[in-house]
């Protein structure tokens, strides 16, 4: 029988005890879900539009910082004709694309899907003789007990009830995009002063740790958000060419979907890999074969992985791929598609406060350590 010693028997029950005590107080919160989704969304509500300004300001501010550079003065100023190009020209692009993408999109909506799903069935009735038998039956039977009026009701009550559901998210929306903007211009006019301000409410011995942090965050989660924006930009654009020189429909689309879907490590590539693999087998026609798309895919992780990761980011959060995708599971079960978005940068944030935490600690230990003559 093992002889523990008391340090060792006091880590094993405090280990007990903690678990318990976890155990404990995941089943109390179990009891209070709706409470907790309500403090959930509300917290998300308040939060959000503060996080998307402010990763947003990792992307603008070094802007900011050139025109002073230059002289430019007041500050306001600065912000203001740097809102004014940027948004402008953001306004310039999307007027200038979104007439062609919309027609894009209301072709692959309204055309271009129903025909796929046409075609799909007509191969499975031809085909798999037995399994379109089985889907005929499980719709009539959907149907079954329902007039063709009350299918009608059902179907506006249905539509009612959804459209009356998304309105509180639509407005939600509406006022992040809204208060993005204002958040995002006080956070580049008064950064020194909110600097400041955090600055002077810290206790005199974390003033000194406060700025390292700072400066860290800074420079590791700046050069990330920057150059992971270079990167969606790059990628979206070779893959808009890429398919459009191997002749795929929709290329403006698909290559759009890659951009944005970039901004998602890992679960992005996949996803913007799939979609127009899909769509070239179901769709055949003068599209190309779907192994094409897939090489040009693989290329485009290529040139991602080996060229402009290491030369733009040098991969500055240096986080294990699982890490990353506990990180946006965890962020995007709790803030949807936004915690997915911003999850590698809170992640990121969080890395650097530890490692540096462990570096003081590591330096306190060894300034206090005897010395051995």
């Amino acid at each position: 029988m093992p002889v523990y010693k008391d340090e060792k028997l006091n880590k094993i029950i405090k280990l007990l005890v903690i678990a318990l005590l976890s155990m404990v107080c995941i089943y109390i919160l179990s009891q209070f879900t709706g409470i907790i989704s309500t403090v959930r969304n509300a917290l998300a509500a308040v939060l959000i539009p503060f996080l998307i300004a402010f990763f947003i300001n990792f992307i603008i501010y070094p802007f900011v910082k050139w025109m002073e550079n230059l002289g430019l003065r007041p500050r306001w100023l600065v912000v203001t004709i740097i809102f004014i190009v940027i948004f402008g020209g953001l306004g310039l692009v999307f007027y200038s694309l979104s007439d062609f993408v919309f027609r894009q999109l209301e072709s692959l909506i309204i055309d271009t899907i129903p025909s796929i799903t046409s075609g799909l069935m007509q191969d499975i009735k031809i085909q798999y003789p037995d399994i379109y038998e089985k889907i005929l039956e499980i719709y009539e039977k959907s149907l079954e007990g329902t007039d063709q009026v009350q299918g009608i009701n059902d179907t506006i009550l249905k539509t009612a009830v959804g459209v009356a559901t998304s309105i509180p998210k639509l407005l939600s929306a509406l006022l992040t995009a809204v208060l993005v903007p204002i958040i995002l211009f006080y956070f580049l006019k008064d950064h020194n002063e909110i600097s400041d301000g955090f600055y002077n409410i810290m206790p005199d011995r974390y003033k000194e740790h406060f700025v390292e942090i700072t400066k860290r965050i800074n420079d590791t989660i700046g050069l990330y958000i920057r150059g992971q924006l270079i990167i969606m930009i790059a990628i979206g654009t070779t893959a808009t060419l890429g398919y459009k020189l191997i002749g795929l429909e929709y290329a403006i689309i698909f290559g759009i979907i890659v951009g944005l879907t970039n901004i998602i490590p890992y679960i992005g590539a996949m996803v913007s890999s799939i979609v127009p693999i899909v769509y070239a087998i179901l769709a055949k026609g003068d599209n190309p074969e779907w192994y094409y798309i897939l090489l040009l895919n693989f290329g485009f992780q290529f040139i991602e992985g080996n060229i402009l990761q290491p030369v733009i980011m040098s991969k500055q959060l240096d986080m294990h791929p699982l890490v990353i995708l506990a990180a946006i599971l965890g962020f995007g079960s709790l803030f949807g598609v936004i915690g997915v978005i911003l999850a590698v940068p809170i992640t990121g944030i969080t890395k650097v406060i530890i490692l540096y935490y462990k570096e003081v600690r590591a330096m306190s230990k060894l300034e206090s350590a005897p010395v051995q003559d």
